[in-house]
């Protein structure tokens, strides 16, 4: 069958990703031997130029880490879209938006003032020509979306960023050539939970702590503890690699197939754990003082996930309220 054609891309993202590709230490030399690869910007000098070049679905697999947040980004996922036969959102940036998704929480135009100023006079431009010469840059789009949300994926990698165990998976299928059907998620269906070694007892919590103001219990439950731990919302897979570290899971992975808003879903267990162990008239004021120590709602519960949850960001907002 000859050397599979891989490809890796990174959009608008940190660059962790691409690192977390070498995280498998010796197992990187398998794929080395098992493939050529044809794109890689970050450790190849491919060019554009390059990419438009090959024939469509000439490519067998592209990792495209990083979300959608300019006009190049969208341009590029389109082409490599026609170039590749199978498309992997890889990490959490173009699985569910990521970190930077919580950029939706404000309009193109506010992060602008944020950036250049109240009087920014314009800034910044997509054209300038000087010199008789032309300068063209990418549009900053009106909201940052994930790559499914532009072209058709065939994967998910998830994870912010994709632990060795998940991308060990994957590229012990590719050097096999055995990638599972198309649409799967190299991860757990159940949630981060199962495979956590943690005593749960479903204790009430009285308190909101963070691992900055107490060291956690090595051996309770974490949420037991009132520390926020987005496990129960969050999918499996990755070894519950932070609790294992004495962390709190942040929610990287996204959402279980069955939860529609991850933010929403552990909100709700959260609340079903809020309790002061009192009746009477002042037991939800209680209840309320404790939900009330919780900084940063948005920022805790959709960390990574703004992007694709009920709650999208202000220009969704703003074009509801308009419609």
């Amino acid at each position: 069958m000859g050397k599979a054609k891989i490809g890796v891309y990174w959009a608008a993202s940190c660059g962790g990703c691409d690192c977390s590709l070498l995280e498998v230490n010796e197992q990187i030399l398998d794929v080395a031997a098992a493939a050529d690869i044809l794109l890689w910007p970050c450790a190849t000098d491919v060019k554009y130029a390059d990419l438009e070049s090959y024939k469509n679905g000439e490519i067998d697999i592209v990792l495209f880490n990083g979300a959608i947040r300019t006009a190049e980004n969208r341009e590029i996922a389109k082409l490599i879209r026609t170039k590749t036969k199978a498309l992997v959102a890889f990490g959490s940036c173009a699985h569910t938006g990521g970190v930077i998704g919580l950029a939706n929480l404000a309009t193109r135009d506010e992060i602008f003032t944020t950036v250049y100023g109240e009087q920014r006079d314009g800034w910044p431009q997509v054209s300038a020509s000087q010199n008789g010469y032309d300068l063209h840059l990418p549009e900053f789009l009106e909201t940052l979306t994930p790559l499914a949300e532009v072209v058709e994926v065939d994967y998910v990698v998830p994870g912010c960023p994709p632990p060795r165990e998940i991308v060990s998976q994957l590229f012990s299928a590719l050097v096999a050539g055995e990638l599972p059907p198309m649409g799967t998620v190299f991860a757990s269906q159940k949630n981060l939970c199962e495979e956590c070694p943690r005593e749960r007892e479903q204790e009430k919590i009285t308190r909101i702590l963070r691992p900055h103001q107490q060291e956690p219990d090595p051996e309770k439950c974490l949420l037991d503890q009132g520390f926020v731990c987005m496990g129960p919302a969050t999918r499996g897979g990755c070894g519950a690699v932070c609790p294992a570290a004495n962390m709190p899971c942040t929610g990287c992975a996204g959402p279980t197939e069955s939860i529609t808003d991850q933010g929403a879903a552990m909100l709700n267990t959260l609340a079903s754990l809020v309790g002061t162990g009192e009746e009477g008239e002042d037991q939800l004021d209680a209840e309320d003082a404790i939900l009330a120590q919780l900084d940063d709602i948005i920022g805790t519960f959709y960390r990574f996930g703004l992007a694709t949850s009920l709650l999208r960001g202000r220009y969704h907002e703003q074009n509801r309220t308009a419609r």
